[in-house]
C-alpha cells in the first residue's frame, strides 16, 4: 500500500505544473430526487453566510419537474451543470433511503448519447442557456479510459468546455484538472485526507447501507482537508459534491462549510476561465 502523503506530493506537484496558485474551494450538488426540490432554497441561503455559491447538477427530468426552484437559484447566479436526461435515483421518504436506478455503463454507446444530448435540449430549454458542463450519473460507475473518451468527444461536439465525472483516483495520479486529448477538463472529485481514493460525499458517509466510516468521519477527513489545503506549500481545488436532500438537517455539514473561509469559492466554469 502506497501511503497517502505519496499522493500528496503528487497532487502538489501536478497543482504547480498546472499554474494554479490559489487554494479554490468547489462545492456541488447533484439534485437526483424530488426531495431535493423541496430542501435546495433552504441549502443554497444557508450557504450563501458562509459566502459559498455551489454549482448544480440536476437530471433533466428533475430540472423539468422543479423548474421554478431551479430557475429562481439560476436567477440568482447559480452555476448549473448537466447531468442527463432521465431521472435516475429513486427515494423512499419512509426510511429515508435512496437506490440507484440507472447508470451509463449498462446502457449501449447510443443510450449514453441519447441521454446527455436529451439532457442539453432540455437544460437550455429550462434555463435558457446552454451548459458549459456535465457530470455523469453515478459517475464512480462509468470510469473506464474507453467509457470516459466517448463521454468526452460528446461533450467536445456538443461545446462543452468541462466535466467533473472522475472519482478522486483521477486526481491522485493527475492532480486537480486533467487536460484529455479532446480538449475538455476533467475535474475530479476530491478524496479523504487519510483514504484519498474514496469520496468524500454525504452518501458514502451517512447513507450508503454498505458504509464503514460514519458522519464523524466525515467531519474528521473534512477539516484534515482543509488543513491540508491551508498550508502554505500548497494550491489545489478541494472539489466536493452532496445532495441537498442528505446534508439539509445536517448541522455538522454546514459546520464544516463553514470551515472553508481561507479557501477561493468559485464555480467550475470561473475557475477554469481565469486559469
Amino acid at each position: 500500500n502506497i501511503s497517502p502523503s505519496f499522493f500528496r506530493k503528487i497532487y502538489i506537484q501536478k497543482s504547480k505544473a498546472l499554474g494554479l496558485n490559489d487554494k479554490y474551494f468547489i462545492l456541488s450538488f447533484d439534485c437526483d430526487t424530488e426531495k431535493d426540490i423541496e430542501v435546495v432554497e433552504d441549502v443554497h441561503k444557508r450557504l450563501k453566510k458562509f459566502g459559498i455559491a455551489p454549482s448544480y447538477a440536476v437530471p433533466g427530468e428533475l430540472l423539468r419537474t422543479g423548474c421554478e426552484v431551479y430557475r429562481s437559484l439560476h436567477s440568482l447566479g447559480a452555476e448549473f451543470i448537466n447531468h442527463g436526461f432521465s431521472s435516475h435515483t429513486s427515494y423512499s421518504e419512509e426510511n429515508r433511503s435512496y437506490a440507484s436506478t440507472l447508470f451509463y455503463d449498462k446502457l449501449s454507446d447510443i443510450e449514453v448519447k441519447n441521454d446527455i444530448v436529451e439532457g442539453h435540449s432540455n437544460f437550455i430549454d429550462i434555463l435558457g442557456e446552454s451548459p458549459k458542463g456535465f457530470r455523469t450519473p453515478h459517475f464512480g460507475t462509468y470510469q473506464k479510459p474507453y467509457q470516459l473518451k466517448y463521454l468526452y468527444s460528446i461533450l467536445k461536439s456538443l461545446n462543452y468546455s468541462f466535466s467533473s465525472s472522475t472519482t478522486p483516483v483521477s486526481s491522485m495520479w493527475n492532480g486537480p484538472i486533467i487536460k484529455t486529448p479532446s480538449g475538455i477538463l476533467e475535474l475530479p472529485v476530491s478524496g479523504c485526507h487519510d483514504f484519498p481514493a474514496r469520496i468524500l460525499d454525504s452518501w458514502g458517509f451517512r447513507f450508503s447501507p454498505t458504509r464503514r466510516f460514519t458522519e464523524n468521519d466525515y467531519v474528521e477527513q473534512f477539516q484534515k482537508m482543509i488543513t491540508f489545503f491551508e498550508s502554505s506549500s500548497v494550491t489545489g481545488i478541494f472539489n466536493i459534491y452532496a445532495d441537498p436532500s442528505q446534508v439539509y438537517d445536517w448541522e455538522p455539514f454546514f459546520e464544516c462549510m463553514s470551515m472553508t473561509t481561507n479557501l477561493k469559492n468559485t464555480s467550475f466554469d470561473d475557475l477554469i476561465t481565469s486559469i
